[in-house]
């Protein structure tokens, strides 16, 4: 985590030079879409099929802009995601589902640059694992997270655009897309060949969490806003100014 902060504290340093007003603002926010487990052996497996599996999460942010158009932002999520899998085991054994879902407490560090009201970002996000349950083999596994990793890093890219505003509020839309950069299975997990325990490949391969979600954010300058122009974003000024 430290190698991708340290940027982000040298852009905020170097923005902070050229901004000629430095203003903050809170949001709440939420995001729904699909998440996935991206393996290279189930990818390749002909009897596995991937599902696109529901996820959501929701939390806040808490921003601190350079001028109209660059800020840096802190954000914290509580997450669920999962992969549901459909494979078939040699005649007469059948079909079968694994099912994975967890749950996950995230912390994102975001750049973002706006222009004429649509943004642009980009960042890395550190996950906590909660919780992990799995089920296999018509059989819900136990103690399944103690083959997963308890923290896993990942890189984060979105973009979207400001629709709504008012003298202290904004209102945002956009999409957002998480790679996971670290490998979400542990030493033992891959021992025991999660996240498939069913099948044995030849070798071994990273297990990365993916999720492409759609995301709403609710705006709240703290102190009050003015406008720079109507093609620009609300530039908030300093409380008493």
């Amino acid at each position: 985590m430290k190698k991708f902060s340290l940027p982000f504290f040298l852009l905020i340093f170097a923005i902070s030079l050229t901004a000629q007003e430095v203003w903050l603002e809170a949001a709440l926010k939420g995001g729904y879409g699909a998440s996935f487990l991206v393996n290279k052996n189930i990818l390749d497996d002909d009897s596995y099929n991937y599902h696109a599996t529901p996820a959501y999460n929701f939390g806040g942010k808490l921003a601190v802009n350079f001028g109209p158009f660059n800020g840096i932002s802190l954000e914290g999520f509580l997450t669920k995601a999962g992969q549901d899998f459909d494979y078939s085991l040699p005649s007469p054994l059948g079909d079968y589902e694994n099912k994975i879902s967890w749950k996950s407490l995230d912390a994102l560090l975001l750049y973002r640059h706006i222009n004429n009201r649509v943004y642009f970002e980009l960042g890395p996000m550190y996950s906590t694992v909660r919780s992990v349950e799995q089920f296999d083999l018509e059989t819900q596994l136990t103690n399944p997270k103690d083959n997963y990793e308890k923290n896993y890093l990942s890189g984060v890219l979105g973009f979207g655009g400001y629709v709504a505003g008012a003298e202290t509020f904004s209102l945002g839309l956009g999409i957002r897309l998480h790679y996971g950069l670290t490998d979400f299975v542990n030493d033992r997990g891959k021992e025991l060949g999660f996240p498939n325990p069913s099948s044995n490949y030849e070798s071994d391969a990273v297990t990365r969490p993916a999720f492409a979600e759609f995301m709403v954010e609710f705006n709240f300058g703290i102190g009050h806003w003015a406008r720079t122009s109507c093609s620009e974003r609300m530039k908030f000024f300093r409380a008493g100014r």
